[in-house]
């Protein structure tokens, strides 16, 4: 009898433990809102808007469609200097605190999101964007940030610390980039693999191509053509 009372007891203790995991993230389907804490929402969800530096993370995945209504991206062009991290320990700082949200599909804002989210997709706004990581597409008329970047990045200003891919506007700048740059007035990043085209284009230590019309590495200054396909700095 005592060790059957056991039993049941650990039954009863692990069920509870199950069902406060079960309860402790709730799925919504087809719509409900982003500002909801560790929501599962399946289908589109909505609200206002996204914060960037938000001392209490939402854990909130939106499988579908997330759409801000109002945004905050028209405040990024009022920023004194670019709010992408400038350093490892920074960036690597960063990437230890879990992202507020997690948006498989399409992340979507009016004036433009600042939010320190993943983004699995496409993520637009019409001013300007300040996100985290984005895994796909990004775009914004004006301005275009991102921490982490693989994919594209199309705006008349595109910066970001990390890319893996293509940064399409009329200035490009990056810390770590590894891909295209194709800037109207040019490009600049600190350390770069790949190709730069664009009216001036400049990297302290390149290793690739650099087409326009003057392009500055580590290893000469030339009109046109430039190259360095060594590795580290000369």
């Amino acid at each position: 009898m005592r060790y059957y009372s056991i039993t049941v007891l650990t039954l009863c203790l692990l069920t509870s433990s199950l069902r406060g995991q079960v309860e402790s993230r709730r799925s919504y389907f087809p719509i409900w809102s982003f500002h909801a804490e560790r929501a599962n929402i399946n289908g589109i969800s909505v609200g206002l808007w996204s914060l960037y530096y938000n001392s209490k993370p939402r854990f909130t995945h939106t499988n579908g469609i997330k759409y801000e209504l109002i945004g905050i991206g028209i405040g990024i062009p009022l920023a004194p200097r670019s709010p992408v991290v400038e350093t490892d320990s920074a960036f690597n700082l960063l990437k230890k605190n879990p992202f507020s949200e997690i948006v498989n599909g399409l992340n979507l804002s009016t004036s433009g999101t600042a939010c320190h989210c993943l983004t699995n997709g496409l993520t637009a706004g019409i001013i300007g964007q300040l996100n985290s990581q984005v895994n796909g597409v990004s775009l914004s008329v004006f301005m275009n940030f991102t921490q982490c970047h693989n994919g594209v990045m199309m705006s008349l200003l595109n910066d970001a610390y990390y890319l893996k891919g293509l940064q399409l506007g009329f200035g490009n700048h990056g810390f770590k980039t590894r891909g295209i740059q194709i800037g109207l007035l040019g490009n600049n990043a600190k350390e770069m693999k790949g190709v730069q085209i664009g009216a001036f284009n400049r990297s302290e230590n390149f290793s690739g191509l650099q087409i326009g019309l003057w392009n500055v590495n580590q290893k000469r200054k030339l009109p046109l053509l430039n190259w360095n396909f060594g590795s580290g700095k000369e």
